[in-house]
């Protein structure tokens, strides 16, 4: 209990609480909330009734399946949203530059990119230009690095992520552009064939009007061609604003490198002096990731697309989990190239990596966010340097895999 300017004891509000509180406020789900910190939906939905019962009401009501905050919830958000903000200016002051003390540079990465980032910690630790800072690595989930970039509890955030979906945009004008030229090719067809009937008998006419289209009359079809073109259209238009959307969307979207995707394959099975491809994965054992993550969608997708059945299908949590059975002849596999590398190198021949192409959206993208810095800050050199440096390690990590191509001949 709380002692009050008044003296009398009043119930204690724990922080964690009113954290719990503002990521519900802001994300107006419970869901997102967590997502936001880290946890679990049931401790925050614990915590935030734990506060109620210590407020003495509700924070929120449930409208629409949605969350709303209640006018006495409400009337908290100004006083959260300062001291949220007041405490991330804290957090600059005592631990950035100017600090009286070593400022720390925390870098945060999924925990598939650990291994990798061992590597691109020895090249910041390297660097005369960021002498002065001190590195360290924090393992956050990609939902959590939003909120650490707000909070400015890391410097640089990275995360390894399939690439969105295509849209199908450039289906829906191709669509619409063959049943344009469908439509004209039998008004053009309707043309030639028409005869012309001289004379004036009147039973000679509707004869060859019967046996001949009118001008721009079409043949009877299994479908409406103007409904067609007018439905393909309508897509390509639709799909063209989804598209500048898109666009407006990627502009805004973290920068990120492309990663290519490779297959991993046990040395005792047999080849058979035959070329290792995807083809080679059907009646075979595979260890597959799941499909909750976007690594494990993307690997799902490719093997429906190029029409290739294991014989089956083993899930495992993480890809270096997924290299370490392929190592011991269990199945194949397919993970991304730097968790492939760091299997390969540990693998000593116990293994052959193929990469695989990137085309038709067969890669991941490497993608990192940054704090706002402002205009002159010396952030902004720093944040320059560990996006190159960061570069510089993974163009150094696919120097080392193998030049094999997918067809099996020297890339």
């Amino acid at each position: 209990m709380a002692q009050s300017d008044t003296g009398t004891r009043e119930p204690g509000i724990r922080l964690r609480q009113l954290e719990m509180l503002w990521a519900v406020i802001e994300c107006g789900s419970m869901k997102g909330g967590a997502a936001q910190l880290g946890i679990s939906v049931p401790v925050v939905s614990r915590g935030l009734a734990q506060l109620e019962q210590t407020l003495g009401y509700s924070l929120f009501l449930r409208e629409g399946g949605k969350l709303v905050p209640t006018p006495e919830a409400e009337r908290l958000t100004p006083s959260l949203a300062r001291m949220f903000s007041a405490q991330s200016e804290l957090r600059r002051l005592a631990f950035g530059p100017g600090s009286g003390k070593r400022p720390r540079l925390v870098l945060a990465v999924t925990p598939g990119l650990e291994a990798f980032s061992a590597g691109w910690l020895t090249r910041i630790a390297a660097s005369e230009a960021l002498s002065e800072w001190l590195p360290s690595l924090e393992v956050l989930e990609v939902s959590q690095h939003d909120l650490a970039i707000r909070e400015g509890r890391v410097a640089m955030a990275v995360s390894l992520e399939a690439p969105p979906e295509p849209q199908g945009g450039k289906r829906a004008k191709t669509a619409a552009a063959r049943a344009r030229e469908l439509k004209a090719s039998l008004r053009q067809r309707a043309r030639e064939e028409t005869t012309l009937i001289e004379g004036d008998d009147d039973e000679a006419k509707p004869t060859a009007k019967a046996a001949m289209p009118e001008l721009g009359d079409t043949p009877e079809l299994p479908f409406d061609v103007e409904d067609d073109a007018h439905n393909a259209e309508g897509t390509a238009s639709r799909s063209g604003a989804s598209e500048e959307a898109s666009d407006e969307a990627q502009a805004e979207a973290p920068p990120a490198l492309k990663l290519p995707l490779m297959l991993l394959w046990p040395s005792r099975w047999p080849l058979l002096d035959k070329p290792l491809t995807l083809a080679r994965l059907n009646e075979r054992p595979f260890v597959d990731l799941p499909e909750t993550s976007s690594q494990g969608r993307l690997i799902r997708g490719l093997l429906k697309r190029e029409r290739v059945t294991p014989a089956s299908l083993l899930e495992v949590a993480t890809p270096a989990s997924a290299g370490r059975l392929a190592r011991s002849g269990s199945a194949a596999t397919i993970i991304d190239a730097l968790s492939a590398l760091q299997v390969l190198e540990d693998a000593r021949g116990d293994l052959i990596g193929l990469p695989l192409s990137m085309r038709s959206e067969r890669y991941l993208e490497l993608k990192w966010q940054l704090p706002t810095a402002e205009e002159g800050e010396s952030l902004h050199a720093v944040q320059a340097l560990l996006v190159s440096l960061l570069e510089e390690e993974v163009a150094a990590s696919l120097a080392r895999l193998p030049l094999v191509d997918e067809e099996g001949g020297s890339a």
